[in-house]
């Protein structure tokens, strides 16, 4: 049986790419470059790496403007 692991992060774990201006599309690094990703591949068949990730997702405090970013809340 396979073992989970879910990351719950921010915008490195979702695969944001800097090169994003806001005014063109919005691009991802690939699946096998984000950190989860390769964490997958390092750790084989054996484990599923899930990725939560959410780009601007704080860790304990209310973001003023975009409330539903409160990664305290979301676990």
């Amino acid at each position: 049986m396979k073992k989970n692991i879910m990351i719950f992060g921010d915008s490195n774990t979702w695969g944001w790419n800097p090169i994003n201006d806001l005014v063109n599309p919005i691009v991802r690094w690939d699946d096998e470059i984000r950190w989860p990703g390769v964490l997958q591949a390092e750790l084989g068949d054996d484990y599923n790496v899930i990725q939560e990730g959410l780009n601007g997702r704080t860790s304990v405090w209310d973001d003023p403007i975009e409330e539903y970013r409160c990664g305290k809340d979301q676990i």
